[in-house]
């Protein structure tokens, strides 16, 4: 048998996701960061199959004080880590592996996805490498909760090829009814799926064009049942959480998508260029325009309408095209809802890198080029690209390196440098002497309050590290600061800082003071747990019992309002 015979384009993707497997196997041993603690770690609903039915009603995040940026209905990305939950508990290699497991299916599936619409088995191929080996796709496999991502990137292929089966074979319409199911499945793992009836739409105009407008209408109306599931599910997440449109870029929204082109520009950096790829991005790349950035705008639309032309006798490539910018839609459009150090993420590209890779598939074997330098060419990108995921993977090691590599990249990303505080602060021992690492932290707090003067979480975070290191009257000056800065009148925010400015007063016998604080805290905030118990404090030691009394009776009630509204059924 010739080499060429046992060469085949299966095989060669075959290879390629063992390849991918050995690169990513190095994250079975990282650490949960970010979000998988309130996600998995803090989450109770998922430690129980009879909560099943709870996320189909709820968040993703019920409980309080989590910084998530807006509500995220997703209750089949929910399942999956229910499900990892009862088959591996907290074991973290399991979890990374079945991360990695999802990864390695929507590589087959791109590869699938290409043979049926490029007709090219090894363009195909090379398409699904590309895809394999793409360092944008670190973010999405290394870190657990991502896994998000890589569901909806599964369902909604699956959907496609189902559909495009039904579509072209005319096979059963079982085929229809399982791509409509995956669809579902796509849309309650994540909420870039609404942008699935527009892909289909997308290929069944650049399919075989119909005559007349009759059959036009016959054709499109198969993708009907999809926009019916995006409206459904639109429909369930209003009833249940009201128009949460998100906490927005801290300006007019609408204003917020003037900077949706400089979004996209970075995101295309990133997939064609992906050198310096970080999890935090510097707000300027994203929200500054200049004369450079204008004219690479406008030489990305030349481009997209030279290849539209260029491959105008092949549907296949312009469907490419045509997806990329459909499902580019979401993440940029994301602007109006997100704050500004959240708009720009890798992996809300993995979804979008799959019709990318296909179409730079194409490109390159389109060249008129010899057979054999097309090959050394793409085989020779591929190779860059391993080599660049091999070096990117370590970074999600744990938060601290996570961090420290992302300040490499945006060193004044406000969000950035109030994590890596946090971090830092926290790692710290609980030990009477100060550490050096400690000092570090607390360094990183002031140099945050410095950098942004005006921002009163900066003084809030400094201020609580200064009181937890038993410096209180640095504490003590910070929340004052903090207070000053607060003219958006009375919120929690400002109750907490009251709350814990009086808890130092009560410290150091300044019992008028505590209060007067806690008073202003309470009448901001007289749900919030802690508040009337500090209060009693205060008031038994200045004589008043009784007063005490009634303020510790408000206090169990409360604590028992609270453990009622955020108990998890729990299995009998």
């Amino acid at each position: 048998m010739s080499s060429q015979a046992r060469i085949t384009s299966d095989r060669a993707v075959l290879a390629g996701m063992l390849v991918t497997a050995v690169v990513y196997c190095r994250d079975l041993q990282y650490d949960f960061i970010l979000d998988d603690v309130p996600l998995i770690l803090m989450n109770e609903t998922i430690t129980s199959w009879k909560n099943w039915t709870t996320l189909f009603v709820s968040e993703i995040v019920p409980a309080r004080g989590v910084d998530l940026v807006a509500v995220h209905y997703r209750p089949v990305y929910m399942l999956w880590l229910m499900a990892n939950h009862q088959l591996f508990g907290m074991v973290l290699p399991w979890w990374h592996l079945t991360s990695l497991l999802l990864h390695l299916l929507v590589i087959l599936l791109v590869y699938k996805v290409g043979v049926r619409v490029l007709r090219e088995p090894w363009t195909a191929a090379l398409a699904a490498l590309l895809f394999a080996f793409h360092p944008i796709h670190v973010e999405s496999v290394s870190y657990v909760s991502a896994s998000t991502d890589l569901l909806v990137a599964v369902f909604m292929l699956v959907a496609f090829l189902a559909y495009s089966q039904f579509r072209e074979q005319g096979a059963s319409r079982w085929y229809l009814t399982a791509s409509v199911l995956a669809a579902a499945l796509a849309m309650l793992s994540k909420e870039t799926a609404a942008a699935l009836p527009l892909a289909l739409v997308g290929y069944e105009v650049l399919a075989e064009a119909p005559q007349g407008p009759q059959r036009w209408r016959r054709r499109l109306v198969w993708t009907l049942p999809f926009f019916g599931v995006v409206a459904v599910y639109a429909a369930v997440r209003t009833l249940l959480f009201g128009g949460n449109l998100g906490p927005g870029p801290g300006m007019d929204r609408r204003m917020a998508l003037w900077d949706a082109p400089l979004v996209l520009l970075v995101y295309l950096r990133n997939l064609s260029w992906p050198v310096r790829l970080s999890f935090f991005y510097p707000d300027d790349w994203s929200s500054q325009w200049t004369f450079g950035k204008g004219l690479t705008a406008v030489l990305v639309l030349v481009a997209g309408v030279f290849l539209w032309k260029r491959y105008q006798e092949r549907p296949g490539m312009r469907l490419q095209l045509l997806w990329t910018a459909i499902l580019f839609l979401i993440p940029v459009a994301s602007v109006s809802a997100l704050r500004k150090q959240d708009w720009v993420h890798d992996r809300h590209m993995y979804l979008v890198s799959v019709p990318f890779c296909l179409a730079t598939a194409v490109i390159l074997t389109d060249l008129k080029l010899p057979r054999t330098v097309s090959i050394v060419a793409g085989s020779l990108l591929a190779a860059m690209l391993l080599v660049m995921t091999a070096v990117q993977v370590p970074r999600f090691k744990d938060e601290l390196s996570l961090y420290e590599d992302a300040l490499k990249v945006a060193p004044r990303n406000e969000l950035l440098r109030r994590y890596y505080a946090a971090t830092l602060w926290n790692g710290v021992p609980r030990v009477s002497e100060p550490s050096a690492l400690r000092e570090e932290a607390l360094r990183e707090f002031r140099v945050n309050t410095e950098l942004w003067p005006e921002l009163e979480l900066g003084h809030v975070n400094y201020a609580t590290a200064l009181a937890q290191a038993s410096r209180d009257e640095e504490a003590a000056t910070q929340f004052k600061r903090a207070l000053q800065l607060d003219s958006g009148g009375p919120t929690q925010l400002r109750a907490s800082i009251l709350y814990r400015l009086a808890a130092l007063e009560l410290k150091h016998s300044k019992l008028e003071e505590a209060e007067g604080s806690l008073h202003e805290s309470i009448a901001i905030d007289p749900k919030a747990v802690g508040y009337h118990g500090l209060l009693a404090q205060v008031l038994k030691l200045r004589g008043h019992g009784r007063e005490a009394d009634e303020q510790m009776k408000l206090e169990a009630s409360v604590k028992e309002q609270f453990i009622r509204q955020h108990s998890v059924p729990r299995a009998r």
